[in-house]
């Protein structure tokens, strides 16, 4: 793990040519630039060394212990991906150079250039020369060299370490990443590629033969190299329990413990649910290829058990109208081979997607299948969608708006009193997603949640990756068919009124009129709200009255229980702040929005 450091002081190296404020600055910048590089290093490639080290260990992911292990492992792993070529190209290292040569400065250059000549090194601490400068011996060549570094306790002077060293301009040496402890075991693996007279053989093959032993065999702990106090172990284990990579290895863990043919726990699901995104798909699929490589079938199956969830649950949202459009499986399945032919992810990641994918498709087509096909559904749909053209196309006064409302919600009730609890239960949830095209919210935004509840729907609000809002109904599929048509009945009426406002109303002078227009538009979200929550209470009302069923809990659970499938996490947001309206034209719009009786579009369709 790399130690932190501050900033270096000035200090004297071997050659003493270079001043030492310029030899301080240097090794900083060497320090910060190495880091970046470490950091867009493949984190395939990494997962894929570290998990070799380890496969063998029986790691705990609570234990703080197998948290540090796992940190180290992945830290050396970085490093050593960082200077090793791939088998068709240059080291992540030298692309690294290469990038940011062309806008460094002269210092960055300089730095730049350190860190192309980095080696692997097997050294010992010999003595401090001075606060910031140890000598230290190449155990390869034998020739004592300058390391700058003030970090390094005095307890670990005597000790034998393998580190990556980059060259300072006066002959000196920085120290690159982590500093491991080696002992006699390890020593000597290094030491096998060290020949006589002629230095180290393969730097990049003994920094791998050497880590690989250090992890597999617990090597040597020294405080301050690579032991630590246990209020940083405690620190790291918070980190890693909020640390996105460890929640989808602990659930793999989790999933692997359960006994094969038995079902998870939903409380397991649920877990794998909320992490489905495509950047955790990705790791799950990279997690399980490496799992099978190293012999880990049950870790290997547990990963594609969570993949599956995941894309069941990715396949949900699309269908509840959720989520972005580049999220699709055929742009994920794009985004995989680029990754693949970028050495970013393994190949079988993409045949054990395909593979999941016609799992999920086929069990799409069974749920089809199951479904009722109720033709008085299709009835209900199709006139409501007949409605909702021949308005969009004529456009409505908000009394013509209402009337259409309660013809809708006449239809609504008639289906929903007709059908029996299983039946209604039998019922897949749909969702429609409504693109507003706008950053900023809008006067007509709040007719939104009115809207879901005329419809007995949910709705929620996303930001998509243009940064537009849109918001999803989510429900029975005939509510959220008119939660879609209202929603469009309003966007005309806004447009209908505000003209008809402007056009006869507002007498007022121009550098009032926007202010005036968006009072209006207030006036008559509010208006519209009363109207269809008076609606609704008399609906609800009526249907208990006559029938003694009430729609709205049992709609509500079945919402809840397919709303849990979609594996979102919603978060309220308050809507408390003040707004300082027009009052004249405010009331209009709210006057206007209380008449809200759509006929023409009833009696068009």
């Amino acid at each position: 793990m790399a130690r932190r450091r501050e900033a270096r002081r000035p200090a004297s190296h071997r050659g003493g040519c270079a001043p030492e404020s310029e030899n301080a600055l240097l090794a900083q910048r060497i320090d910060e630039f190495c880091l970046d590089a470490v950091a867009n290093v493949s984190p395939a490639k990494v997962e894929e060394t570290a998990r070799h080290w380890l496969s063998k260990k029986n790691l705990d992911p609570n234990a703080p212990s197998s948290v540090i292990l796992l940190v180290e492992a992945f830290a050396l792993a970085g490093y050593l991906a960082l200077f090793t070529p791939a088998l068709l190209g240059a080291a992540p290292i030298e692309r690294f150079i290469r990038q940011r040569r062309a806008d460094a400065d002269q210092g960055g250059r300089a730095a730049l250039d350190a860190l192309g000549r980095a080696s692997f090194y097997l050294i010992q601490l010999k003595s401090r020369v001075t606060p910031q400068m140890l000598s230290v011996k190449d155990m390869a060549s034998g020739e004592n060299l300058s390391l700058f570094d003030e970090d390094i306790p005095d307890a670990a002077l005597g000790a034998y370490v393998a580190t990556w060293l980059a060259p300072l301009p006066d002959g000196g040496f920085v120290a690159l990443g982590p500093l491991t402890p080696l002992d006699a075991g390890a020593l000597a693996e290094g030491l096998t590629f060290v020949r006589p007279g002629a230095g180290m053989s393969n730097p990049r093959r003994c920094a791998a033969a050497v880590y690989r032993h250090v992890m597999r065999h617990d090597g040597l702990r020294i405080e301050g190299l690579n032991l630590f106090p246990e209020d940083l172990l405690e620190e790291l284990a918070e980190v890693a329990e909020e640390d996105e990579y460890d929640d989808l290895d602990r659930l793999a863990f989790t999933f692997a413990a359960t006994k094969k043919g038995d079902e998870p726990e939903a409380a397991l699901i649920r877990e794998a649910r909320k992490l489905a995104a495509a950047r955790h798909l990705f790791q799950a699929l990279t997690r399980n290829a490496i799992s099978r490589q190293h012999g880990r079938g049950d870790l290997a199956e547990a990963f594609s058990r969570i993949s599956f969830i995941m894309m069941e649950t990715l396949d949900r949202r699309a269908a509840a109208g959720s989520g972005d459009e580049d999220r699709s499986f055929e742009s994920m399945a794009a985004e995989i081979d680029r990754a693949i032919a970028e050495n970013r992810l393994p190949r079988e990641a993409r045949a054990l997607f395909d593979e999941l994918r016609r799992r999920v498709m086929a069990s799409r087509r069974a749920a089809a299948d199951k479904g009722p096909g109720d033709a008085e559904l299709a009835r209900v749909l199709q006139r409501i969608q007949a409605l909702r053209a021949k308005t969009v196309e004529q456009g409505c006064t908000e009394q013509e708006a209402l009337a259409s409302a309660k013809k809708v919600a006449e239809l609504l009730d008639r289906y929903g009193l007709s059908l029996g609890e299983v039946e209604m239960r039998d019922q897949a949830c749909e969702g429609v997603g409504v693109d507003t095209g706008r950053q900023r919210r809008a006067p007509i935004d709040e007719c939104i949640p009115t809207i879901a509840l005329f419809c007995d729907c949910k709705m929620w609000m996303e930001t998509g990756a243009s940064g537009a809002i849109r918001y999803v109904f989510f429900g029975l599929p005939a509510d959220v068919e008119a939660a879609h048509y209202l929603y469009d009945l309003i966007v005309v009426t806004f447009a209908t009124e505000t003209a008809r406002f402007k056009n006869e109303d507002m007498t007022i002078a121009s550098s009032a009129r926007r202010v005036s227009t968006r009072s209006f538009q207030i006036g008559l979200a509010h208006g519209i709200g009363d109207k269809l929550k008076s609606l609704k209470v008399e609906r609800d009302a009526a249907n208990r009255l006559s029938t003694g069923r009430d729609l709205v809990p049992m709609k509500a659970s079945v919402i809840e229980d397919e709303l849990e499938k979609l594996g979102l996490s919603f978060h309220a947001k308050s809507q408390n702040r003040k707004r300082s309206v027009a009052p004249d034209a405010y009331h209009a719009g709210r006057a206007a929005g209380r008449k809200f009786e759509p006929r023409r579009g009833v009696e068009a369709a």
